[in-house]
């Protein structure tokens, strides 16, 4: 067809009529997509006494971490590998402490984790130094951030650091050992709360898996390290506040969605 008018005019022509062709041949967003809203609120951080819940705030506010293999490169086999990977233990309004990844089988940490399943993940309360546009909870500055003057550091006890350690266990879709509301939950939470995965390219085989924990170690105050019961962990459950409090009934949330 032909467009009359001056080039400036043919040229803004042309434009618009791409965009709507770009309009129409742009799937919809999904639901999942429809969630996005990037980082949750923070919310307090539980009093020093409140180990259990210091360990369960810490896995539902934080969004990235470093997790530790055994590693599979011929030159460091069987030494440790620590890589940077986003995490989530459920959507903002729902924690199940159980922490969630997005891996691509390209990268090593998947790589590793198909010779051996053991798995650590390391978190820092000094990551939230930059959480949410510079807003952080209070009392985090003081205590991890580091300055020629105080006592701030991430090395510093009060600035919390927890240690989950466990089995790696790969959540891929149309397998007869996946929960497929499992599946749906936590792709739908990382999705939520890491909004640029739903962009991630389709050929890097990305695939969603959960660890398994079988031991928290946590240090969030002079003294040395507190090793919290997996089980009372897991009993706790999220508030409307943003608190946690234990689980009055029966199942704690390592059994459900």
């Amino acid at each position: 067809f032909l467009i009359k008018g001056t080039k400036l005019q043919q040229t803004m022509k042309f434009f618009v009529l791409y965009v709507l062709f770009l309009a129409q041949i742009t799937p919809s967003k999904s639901n999942e997509e429809e969630l996005a809203v990037g980082p949750c609120q923070f919310t307090s951080k539980p009093h020093v006494d409140k180990k259990k819940e210091t360990a369960r705030w810490m896995m539902h506010n934080i969004e990235w971490g470093v997790i530790s293999t055994i590693s599979t490169r011929e030159a460091t086999k069987n030494m440790p590998f620590g890589n940077i990977y986003s995490f989530v233990d459920g959507t903002c309004d729902k924690s199940t402490g159980m922490p969630y990844l997005y891996l691509s089988d390209m990268d090593q940490s998947a790589k590793d984790l198909k010779g051996s399943t053991d798995v650590s993940l390391a978190l820092s309360e000094a990551s939230t130094l930059t959480h949410q546009d510079g807003k952080m909870p209070f009392g985090v500055q003081h205590t991890c951030s580091i300055s020629a003057s105080g006592i701030g550091d991430p090395e510093n006890p009060p600035c919390a650091r927890l240690v989950v350690t466990g089995k790696f266990i790969p959540l891929h879709e149309g397998e007869d050992s996946v929960d497929d509301d499992e599946l749906s939950f936590a792709k739908r939470s990382l999705f939520q709360r890491h909004p640029s995965m739903a962009d991630w390219p389709d050929d890097h085989s990305f695939f969603v898996g959960k660890i398994d924990i079988i031991d928290l170690w946590l240090i969030d105050i002079y003294g040395g390290a507190t090793v919290i019961d997996v089980d009372e962990y897991f009993g706790l459950e999220l508030q409307s506040d943003g608190t946690f409090a234990s689980n009055d009934s029966s199942t704690n949330l390592r059994t459900k969605i």
